[in-house]
């Protein structure tokens, strides 16, 4: 094995639904670099900002999770503080197991296009997860699959089949 490389194995993974790298912001000029990880059966949270010390900040079994991406900490508002004492805030579309159509079958292995599908045609909820309390501190649902979300430090914008939602 090449000894640049390190495995770690943090997490029993049923299927990789979502993965890319991403900012932590921990303060106005102070980031962290991790890796985001969503499952059929959860999501992490690992920090790479160190390739020798990879470590994970979060692991939470869950729901199937088909995109996640760190909200930037919000501008400041005049007379709504929102969820700022919670930052920061990881946001993260998933759905409901028991709502996913069809069956949930392992194939050769452990992979099911269809699974995968079904999985992602059912992420209805957008969820903010705070990496201070580790607990979901709001949902927004919607009648249709979330396919991405984006934001900025004054929008969060969820988009949908047809259309984008602010």
């Amino acid at each position: 094995m090449n000894k640049g490389v390190r495995v770690i194995h943090l997490f029993i993974v049923k299927q990789v639904l979502w993965a890319c790298f991403d900012r932590l912001e921990l303060g106005p000029s102070s980031f962290k670099n991790v890796l985001l990880l969503g499952y059929s059966n959860g999501f992490q949270v690992l920090d790479v900002e160190d390739a020798s010390n990879v470590r994970e900040l979060v692991s939470k079994r869950d729901d199937p999770v088909s995109f996640l991406q760190m909200q930037p900490v919000p501008e400041i508002s005049e007379g709504c503080e929102g969820f700022r004492a919670s930052h920061p805030l990881l946001l993260v579309v998933a759905c409901d197991k028991s709502k996913i159509p069809g069956k949930m079958l392992n194939v050769r292995d452990g992979h099911n296009e269809t699974q995968a599908e079904n999985i992602v045609s059912s992420a209805t909820a957008v969820r903010f997860y705070s990496l201070r309390s580790h607990t979901y501190v709001h949902a927004l649902r919607f009648r249709s699959t979330v396919y991405m979300v984006r934001c900025s430090p004054r929008i969060v914008a969820v988009g949908l089949a047809t259309q984008v939602s602010f």
